[in-house]
């Protein structure tokens, strides 16, 4: 087994090493080991993790078809948040569910109706989705201290994964086009630009990046 430094690993992922150290950190790269002080990834894996497909938004449900845009969260490394009512913010591959969804479905910024209107919120590390959340539908609103309203959304865990290599759904147990949907976005890349979490993606026009993803 050939073995390749952090560095190396991003370019033959097709990714900067910027994402590809936050998918590490997250706990998404379990093969990935420590060579004296350097994390080092087998070369076979960064070349399966090259190899993963875009998105193909246009096989999700009929409202996420033609010009209907879709909201996309997009999150760092899961981080504690103290005194407040989730004890975590972001992803990471080894939280529980029920820690996972807390840390996923608010606070954001943004247009709520806007957010939900598909339903469906694909999130994604490092440019490639890790965990979806379905049944989105109402929605908890309040105004934080820095003047920003933010909103916490009702929705369902419909899958997550822990490795990016094998890319398996971890939820086995839910509803059928939960986990449908989820195994047409996990461990796929979805490219999205947004200044803050909350990105959005027109499904008619969205096509996959060239070039190094760094998202």
């Amino acid at each position: 087994m050939t073995l390749i430094a952090l560095r190396q690993a991003a370019v033959h992922s097709n990714l900067s090493l910027a994402a590809l150290q936050k998918i590490a950190a997250a706990g998404l790269l379990p093969a990935a080991g420590r060579h004296g002080d350097r994390l080092v990834v087998p070369a076979d894996v960064a070349q399966r993790i090259r190899a993963r497909s875009a998105v193909a938004l246009h096989h999700l449900l009929p409202t996420t078809t033609g010009d209907a845009t879709m909201a996309v969260l997009r999150v760092d490394v899961a981080k504690r948040v103290p005194g407040e009512d989730r004890p975590f913010i972001g992803f990471r591959a080894d939280l529980t569910p029920a820690d996972l969804l807390e840390a996923l479905r608010g606070w954001w910024v943004g247009r709520p109706e806007k957010i939900a209107q598909a339903g469906i919120l694909p999130v994604t590390l490092g440019g490639f989705v890790v965990a979806v959340l379905t049944g989105l539908s109402g929605w908890d609103t309040k105004l934080t201290g820095n003047g920003l309203t933010r909103h916490r959304f009702d929705a369902r865990l419909a899958g997550y994964i822990s490795d990016l290599d094998t890319a398996t759904n971890m939820i086995t147990i839910g509803a059928a086009d939960d986990l449908r949907i989820a195994g047409l976005l996990l461990g796929k890349r979805l490219t999205s630009t947004s200044g803050g979490p909350i990105a959005y993606v027109t499904v008619g026009d969205h096509q996959p990046a060239s070039g190094v993803s760094g998202h």
